[in-house]
């Protein structure tokens, strides 16, 4: 596939220098680089001699062809993608650092939204831009110096799952898929304890049911957990053995995305519950309700859910697999 083997050999480098007043470009590094010309949001790929010149209205060195533009088309139609990458996007960019898609010259890797490149975990990514998700695995490892890995292409996953030339994984010769935005997304309420109604709703949910929340990240799925990380920030272990307890905890440290009146501000299990208490709200102290743990605190809810809460901030809740 021609689109491939560009992905394959065209690294997408850091822009070598910056936009200058109208239409005037300092020169480029030779090679492929994405520019949105026109500061549209969406950026094209020209192709840049040794000079820093842009070709024009031909065919490249690689076989690619250019329009009149400089601008890289395939069956006559202008290759784009989005100028830059939100956080958490499976968007690609040429900005180094930016979370996304991006190539050091030797392979492709994806930059997280916690800033590192993706290493032993899947990752589901609208590559193309076409309102559908694919999910691509990629490899441990240090390369560069760096910890983080390569998309696997043409090969199969330490799980034993197959990707196809582009990493895309298959099931049964398809490529898995999934909406690029979540299919169900709620604003985020709190029942009368000040507990996520959504994280109530996913903590009891299966995987499949916690689909419509739009998967983002995935793995350990040959180990006793599987975990998951979904667009609306919470990340949720499914036991992966058969019975046992699914918890599920912000992604980041935001903790009144789960609990309404957390506080990053206490350091002990003893001071979250003291102020639990003090809160009125029916948090009953003992086995049973609520306690301090010496480090953290354990909290029970009448609706079968329980909710650990650490003096270094982490906080989670817990209930049956189904």
């Amino acid at each position: 596939m021609r689109k491939q083997d560009f992905f394959k050999r065209a690294a997408v480098l850091a822009l070598a220098g910056t936009l200058a007043m109208g239409n005037a470009m300092t020169s480029f590094a030779a090679g492929w680089q994405w520019l949105d010309e026109n500061n549209d949001g969406i950026a094209e790929c020209y192709y840049f001699d040794e000079g820093g010149h842009k070709l024009t209205g031909t065919t490249t060195p690689d076989g690619y062809k250019v329009n009149a533009d400089g601008a890289w088309v395939e069956n006559g139609a202008v290759q784009t993608q989005a100028s830059s990458s939100p956080a958490g996007s499976g968007v690609a960019s040429g900005q180094t650092g930016a979370a996304g898609w991006h190539h050091d010259g030797i392979g492709w890797r994806y930059r997280r939204f916690t800033g590192n490149d993706a290493s032993a975990i899947w990752v589901w990514s609208d590559r193309n831009n076409d309102g559908t998700s694919e999910l691509y695995y990629f490899q441990y490892g240090y390369q560069d110096g760096k910890f983080g890995g390569y998309l696997l292409t043409n090969g199969v996953s330490p799980e034993g799952y197959t990707v196809n030339e582009e990493g895309a994984r298959m099931v049964n010769g398809v490529v898995l898929t999934q909406p690029a935005a979540p299919v169900y997304a709620p604003e985020n309420t709190y029942n009368a304890q000040g507990v996520s109604n959504i994280a109530l709703e996913m903590v009891e949910n299966t995987r499949e049911e916690n689909a419509k929340f739009g998967e983002m990240e995935v793995f350990g799925e040959n180990s006793n957990e599987i975990h998951v990380m979904y667009a609306n920030g919470f990340t949720i272990d499914y036991p992966n053995m058969g019975g046992g307890m699914k918890s599920l905890r912000p992604t980041s440290k935001d903790g009144e995305l789960l609990f309404k009146y957390y506080k990053s501000s206490l350091s002990s299990g003893d001071a979250i519950e003291s102020y639990l208490y003090g809160l009125g709200l029916g948090f009953k102290g003992g086995y049973g309700g609520t306690y301090s743990t010496g480090t953290g605190c354990w909290i029970n809810f009448d609706e079968g859910h329980d909710m650990t809460w650490s003096g270094d901030g982490f906080i989670e809740i817990r209930a049956m697999q189904q």
